[in-house]
């Protein structure tokens, strides 16, 4: 099989997750997946890729003040932070932060965690996701999120409110590359054969970062935007 090293433009069905700088990730990053016409990638995917248990499920909520005094509020979105660290471990979840990869928010770094301006005037409030690991259900992780929401108690002016949908998270995508990679040799290589032994195959685009979207309620699928052409040998 001869690999050559093109890039290439995939059309899929759905947007992907995938950051400019997304190679080599070992930590936990978030998955989206999005598409016109349903929720979730296609089970006619043509995209040749692995299909995979998401690791956790995140809420986005915010926390936030509307105390006249700008001091007051972030004392109170401070304490109401901390709060919600103490009781996360017996809730079964985590604060976390980020935009792409997470970082696990704690009583060490949540006083650098950023504050923005509310809806309102005299807000201020900072956001940041709870998380919950999947064992089994979206269902069961989103009840211990909604749980853990409800019983921390307000500070003053202070609280916290979801801020949009649940999503998911998957750990080192990267490490999913080889077996990737055996799966797409191994479709281009049946398309080959079904045209006689004289045909062989070219693949094009397997150094190409990986890409991740949403599968189901539970499931990523993960991908390399590879092409393959058969050919007489």
């Amino acid at each position: 099989m001869r690999l050559a090293l093109l890039g290439v433009a995939l059309l899929a069905t759905a947007s992907p997750a995938a950051a400019q700088d997304n190679s080599n990730i070992e930590g936990e990053v978030i998955v989206t997946g999005q598409r016109a016409s349903a929720d979730y990638l296609s089970d006619e995917q043509t995209v040749v890729g692995l299909r995979r248990p998401a690791d956790s499920a995140i809420q986005p909520v915010k926390f936030t003040s509307d105390s006249r005094d700008e001091a007051v509020r972030k004392r109170e979105i401070h304490a109401m932070i901390e709060a919600a660290i103490r009781r996360a471990d017996g809730a079964g979840v985590e604060l976390v932060t980020g935009e792409f990869e997470l970082t696990k928010v704690t009583a060490a770094n949540y006083r650098d965690l950023v504050f923005s301006n509310g809806g309102r005037p005299d807000t201020s409030e900072i956001a940041v996701f709870v998380k919950a690991k999947l064992a089994g259900s979206v269902g069961s992780a989103q009840s211990r999120i909604d749980g853990f929401i409800k019983a921390v108690p307000p500070e003053g002016r202070a609280l916290m409110e979801r801020r949009g949908g649940i999503t998911l998270t998957i750990i080192n995508p990267d490490q999913y590359r080889p077996e990737i990679v055996k799966l797409v040799a191994a479709e281009a290589l049946k398309s080959a054969a079904a045209f006689g032994p004289d045909y062989g195959v070219e693949v094009a685009g397997l150094n190409e970062q990986l890409i991740w979207a949403q599968a189901s309620a539970t499931e990523v699928f993960l991908y390399i935007p590879y092409r393959f052409t058969v050919r007489p040998k």
